[in-house]
């Protein structure tokens, strides 16, 4: 079955299996569009009209990709202008566009939105799907978010091994800063290995939760990313410095910051499933006729087993 053409955007933060679901959409694509484009580095590829041919990927091609960490089209945040807008919806229009695939978090959710009114606007009728992918585990409505679980695992293995060298050669106080922005999924896995309670680690501190303000004090948001949103980093080192103060003893920070977001070593068997399962089926919602749609996926069943829904984009965009 031929279905005109399709146009991949991957979009925000990279993780261990994004490309799982690259590979998969690509994949399931295939025998169903007649050509396959892919957006290099997300909506700033649109707007710039650079567009990378998929058609004709290799079996063996996409094997490789589906176990390759990043994100192998190129991604950005990258919020158009109103000429950007309409170079992009022009781009889609040459290229002869029936359907997108956005491929990201709440913001690339959002931006998929943004895109399919301007088409709408245009009289330009394309579906949208959106996938899901993020590390820091929050996508509303989806039970889970493909990139968190490899994360987690990440983030729990380190905790060990710095538990395992402070016991070695002892550390007095060492602090361990994660990803996850302003949600604590990622600071609440450091707790998945501790076995005993004398393991690490021995406290957590989640952003959910106010700290203190007579012990602990903001960090200056004084760098930001191209949405204007603030790259918040060096919580760790400032906690350090301030319980060395207070108690006198050597702190340490330790921070492996991006090592974390795509580290292939730890991939979660699940959550490559995971990614895989989204690709696949965003493709099927395609053929059945969805549209401004994300996939999203239950919990797992008591036998293990996962499977997905559709949910409005609307009800995930920037939320």
């Amino acid at each position: 079955m031929q279905n005109g053409n399709l146009m991949i955007v991957q979009g925000g933060g990279p993780t261990a299996v994004f490309n799982a679901s690259l590979s998969a959409v690509i994949a399931s694509a295939q025998p169903a569009f007649h050509k396959i484009y892919g957006a290099h580095f997300g909506t700033q590829g649109l707007a710039r009209n650079q567009i990378i041919d998929l058609t004709a990927m290799s079996p063996q091609d996409l094997h490789r990709l589906a176990h390759s960490p990043g994100a192998a089209l190129g991604t950005s945040r990258f919020k158009p202008t109103p000429e950007d807008q309409q170079r992009i919806v022009a781009t889609l229009r040459r290229l002869g566009i029936t359907a997108l695939i956005f491929m990201g978090g709440n913001g690339t959710q959002r931006g998929g939105s943004l895109i399919a009114q301007l088409c709408s606007d245009s009289g330009f009728d394309v579906q949208i799907i959106g996938v899901p992918k993020t590390i820091d585990n929050d996508i509303a409505v989806t039970h889970r978010c493909p990139g968190y679980a490899s994360a987690a695992r990440f983030v729990a293995q380190s905790t060990v091994d710095l538990g395992m060298d402070n016991r070695s050669l002892r550390q007095p106080v060492s602090i361990l800063e994660v990803m996850g922005r302003n949600v604590g999924w990622l600071a609440a896995a450091s707790t998945l290995a501790k076995l005993h309670e004398d393991d690490a680690p021995h406290l957590v501190y989640l952003p959910e939760l106010p700290f203190d303000k007579d012990r602990f004090q903001q960090p200056d948001p004084s760098q930001s990313d191209p949405t204007v949103r603030p790259l918040i980093s060096g919580v760790g080192q400032h906690l350090a410095d301030l319980a060395g103060h207070a108690l006198r003893l050597r702190c340490r920070a330790e921070k492996p910051g991006l090592l974390g977001r795509a580290s292939i070593a730890l991939a979660s068997p699940q959550d490559q499933h995971d990614a895989a399962l989204v690709g696949r089926d965003a493709i099927a919602a395609l053929l059945a006729g969805a549209t401004n749609q994300m996939v999203a996926l239950h919990p797992l069943s008591t036998s293990g087993e996962a499977t997905t829904y559709l949910v409005p984009i609307a009800d995930v965009a920037g939320h």
